[in-house]
């Protein structure tokens, strides 16, 4: 799926030629998206919880994750149920040598030993929980306004 970051606007891949919106005066630039997140990220971004990049999870992968990457600035006030910060998952990993170590990515590991019913069905359900974790957070201008 593709989906518009100023607009929010979702359109199938076969109608976008370039990666501009085609909504009269948005343009606004047009990213890809994993289908089962598409409402997640349009929503994270909404809210002011600006993304980069993430994936869904996918059975056929040999270690099958879900994540989301967000932009430097990003603040969590909470992660969605079984994921973590990249850093607690991969501790021996020196972060301070990589340069996306400043930005957030957020994952959730599944178990590869799962058939692949089980997996699918796995992801789908993690899809339907982050969305509901992004429909419970607040925007990020109303929980700045609260700390100030």
């Amino acid at each position: 799926m593709l989906l518009c970051l100023n607009c929010y606007k979702i359109y199938n891949q076969k109608t976008i030629k370039n990666n501009i919106c085609k909504v009269k005066s948005c343009h606004g630039d047009i990213i890809e998206v994993d289908e089962l997140f598409t409402s997640v990220i349009a929503e994270l971004n909404r809210k002011g919880y600006k993304t980069k990049f993430c994936c869904s999870g996918h059975y056929t992968e040999s270690s099958p994750d879900s994540y989301i990457y967000f932009e430097d600035d990003v603040r969590l006030p909470s992660l969605p149920e079984g994921y973590k910060y990249d850093q607690d998952i991969y501790p021996h990993v020196d972060w301070d040598r990589w340069e996306m170590s400043e930005r957030k990515t957020i994952r959730r590991l599944f178990d590869k030993d799962k058939s692949v019913g089980v997996l699918s069905k796995d992801i789908f359900n993690n899809a339907v929980s982050v969305l509901e974790w992004v429909e419970g957070l607040e925007e990020v201008n109303k929980r700045k306004e609260a700390e100030d």
